[in-house]
């Protein structure tokens, strides 16, 4: 499933959280229950950006997919975290056509005013991938009033799902410069300050080159690895074992 949803879920820069109390004889409403969604939904995407950080977990392989086309490509199942800490799941095969990128990137309107399709794929373009919000589901809402006028329809569930989009460069947030090592020799001194707010919650997927119109190289080596604790853990027992 892929969103085209412009609505993004961004990061919130409060200073502080607040979750509702409840109390009997208490007027709940929908704005009530969208505050306790949020109060939750921000706290975990707070969790992942400080305690895990951000980038591809496992999967999403961008693969060349002649059978469909040769300039089609098939993004594989994974799992990533966005720079504002939201969950990308991709539960199974996406086909994703380029040429049809090309041909926005030549609309005049776009960010790349004049660029002819032949010319934007004799440039490198970055397969990019970030959290994106679906609304399902309509349903009738109860009539206000005497109950004479047309009954209006809303959307009854969020869905989440993911856009994925070609940019002639790259979207994401660069990668930390420190490493363990380098934190634990400052310890002493000054704890890791808290990470920027990031200007763009995508997450590079792979970077695609052409020659003479055709895929040449995907690139899946350009993504940010973030290694899960099971990675890390069974890391740690293989260098014990060797030990």
């Amino acid at each position: 499933m892929v969103s085209t949803d412009t609505a993004q879920c961004g990061c919130i820069t409060s200073t502080g959280l607040e979750r509702l109390r409840y109390f009997p004889r208490q007027l709940l409403t929908a704005d009530e229950m969208r505050a306790e969604q949020e109060y939750l939904l921000e706290k975990q995407r707070r969790h992942n950006r400080f305690l895990h950080g951000w980038g591809v977990v496992c999967g999403l392989i961008v693969q060349a997919n002649p059978s469909a086309g040769a300039l089609v490509l098939t993004i594989c199942p994974g799992y990533a975290l966005s720079p504002c800490g939201n969950e990308i799941f991709v539960p199974e095969p996406v086909i994703f056509d380029l040429m049809a990128t090309l041909q926005q990137l030549a609309q005049p309107a776009c960010a790349n005013p004049g660029l002819s399709a032949t010319a934007a794929s004799a440039k490198p373009l970055h397969i990019m991938i970030r959290y994106a919000e679906c609304q399902t589901r309509p349903l009738r809402t109860l009539p206000a009033g005497c109950g004479c006028d047309d009954s209006a329809c809303e959307f009854s569930r969020i869905r989440d799902g993911f856009e994925i989009r070609a940019w002639p460069t790259a979207q994401a947030e660069s990668g930390d410069s420190k490493t363990l090592c380098d934190i634990q020799d400052d310890i002493n001194i000054n704890m890791p300050p808290m990470p920027p707010k990031p200007n763009s919650d995508w997450v590079e997927l792979a970077k695609i080159t052409f020659t003479a119109g055709k895929l040449e190289v995907i690139d899946n080596s350009t993504r940010r690895v973030l290694y899960s604790t099971a990675q890390i853990q069974a890391q740690v027992i293989s260098d014990c074992n060797k030990a």
